[in-house]
C-alpha cells in the first residue's frame, strides 16, 4: 500500500472532487483516478461514489478515511518530534482584497517573517468574488475579503468591521462641501470601485439615496483603491473609502472627511476558508496568529 495512494484518497474525500484533488496535489485527474482504483483493488471494496456534482464516501470509505487521518497525524508528529516553532516552513498561498492586503495582513505577515524565516508568502490581490472563487477552486489556501454570496462550500469568519467615510481632497474641501449642502452635487463627481466589490455596493447604496443621483451620469470607476486615493488627493472628486485606507492621508492633511446627513456604511472583512479544511502545521499557526490579532483590540479596550 503506497502513501501516495492514501494521500490522494484523503484529498478527494476532503475536497469532494477529483478535479480539486488533482489541483491541490499538483497532478492530473487521470492520476487521481488511477490512485483510487489501485487502492480500491488492493483493499477489495469501493471507497468512493461519484455523483453529478461531487464525490461521497461509502461506509467502507468513511472508516478508511478516519484511519488515514490517524496515519497522517502520526507521520506529522514524527516529522515534528524534535521540531521547534521557528522551524516551520512551507508556502502561505493566500489572497486578499486591497484593504486587507494593505492594512490588516501586513502586521501579521511581519510576525511570520520574523518568527518563521523559512516560510515563503505568496499573496495575490483581487476583489471579493474572485478571491472567494480562488479559495473555492483550491487556487489559494485562504482568502481575506468581504462576504461574497454563491459559495456554499466556503466559511466566512469576520475579522474586521471597518467604517467607510465620505472624503475629498483638502484643497477642494470647501468646493465639494458647498455642492453637497446646496444639492448641486452630481453622481459624476464621485469616484468608486468596480462591480464585484463590497465598496461598490456601499458607494452605490449611498448614491442612490441622494436627491442628486442620476443614473444617466454615472460615477467614475477605478479598479484600485490606491488610484482612487491619488485621484481624490489631486482634487478629482469625492470618494467613499474605508477609514483605515486613508488614515495617513488624513494625518498629512491631504484629504478631509465631508459631513453627511446619511450614514455611509460599514464593511465587514472576513477570513475565507473551505469547509473542514485539514490545514498543515504552518497554516494552523498562521490561522492562530490571525485570530490572536483579531482579539488584541478587544483586550486593549477592556484593559483601559
Amino acid at each position: 500500500m503506497k502513501i501516495a495512494h492514501l494521500e490522494t484518497f484523503a484529498k478527494v474525500a476532503e475536497t469532494g472532487s477529483f478535479t480539486r484533488a488533482a489541483h491541490d496535489l499538483f497532478t492530473t485527474q487521470p492520476t487521481v483516478t488511477n490512485h483510487i482504483q489501485l487502492l480500491e483493488q488492493e483493499l477489495g471494496y469501493q471507497l468512493l461514489i461519484r455523483q453529478k456534482n461531487n464525490v461521497r464516501l461509502t461506509e467502507h470509505g468513511k472508516n478508511i478515511y478516519h484511519k488515514v487521518e490517524e496515519i497522517f497525524r502520526l507521520i506529522e508528529s514524527i516529522k515534528n518530534a524534535n521540531a521547534k516553532n521557528n522551524t516551520l516552513s512551507g508556502i502561505l498561498n493566500i489572497a486578499a482584497s486591497s484593504v486587507m492586503g494593505s492594512n490588516y495582513l501586513p502586521h501579521v505577515l511581519q510576525k511570520v517573517f520574523s518568527d518563521y524565516p523559512d516560510v515563503n508568502i505568496q499573496l495575490r490581490f483581487g476583489n471579493s468574488h474572485s478571491i472567494a472563487s480562488w479559495v473555492d477552486e483550491g487556487f489559494v489556501d485562504m482568502g481575506f475579503a468581504p462576504f461574497s454570496s454563491g459559495f456554499p462550500r466556503l466559511v466566512f469568519t469576520p475579522l474586521l468591521v471597518e467604517p467607510c467615510v465620505l472624503l475629498t481632497s483638502r484643497k477642494r474641501y470647501d468646493h465639494y462641501r458647498k455642492l453637497l449642502e446646496e444639492g448641486t452635487c452630481t453622481s459624476g463627481d464621485f469616484v468608486i470601485r468596480e462591480k464585484g466589490t463590497k465598496l461598490y455596493e456601499v458607494s452605490m447604496s449611498y448614491l442612490k439615496k441622494q436627491p442628486f443621483y442620476n443614473e444617466n451620469r454615472p460615477p467614475h470607476i477605478l479598479y484600485n483603491i490606491e488610484s482612487i486615493k491619488n485621484f481624490i488627493i489631486e482634487g478629482a472628486g469625492i470618494a467613499i473609502l474605508p477609514r483605515c485606507c486613508i488614515e495617513k492621508c488624513l494625518q498629512l492633511d491631504l484629504v478631509a472627511v465631508l459631513p453627511s446627513s446619511l450614514p455611509v456604511g460599514n464593511i465587514t472583512y472576513c477570513m475565507i476558508e473551505r469547509q473542514n479544511e485539514n490545514y498543515n502545521a504552518l497554516f494552523r499557526r498562521f490561522r492562530s496568529m490571525l485570530l490572536e490579532e483579531q482579539e488584541a483590540p478587544a483586550k486593549n479596550t477592556s484593559a483601559k
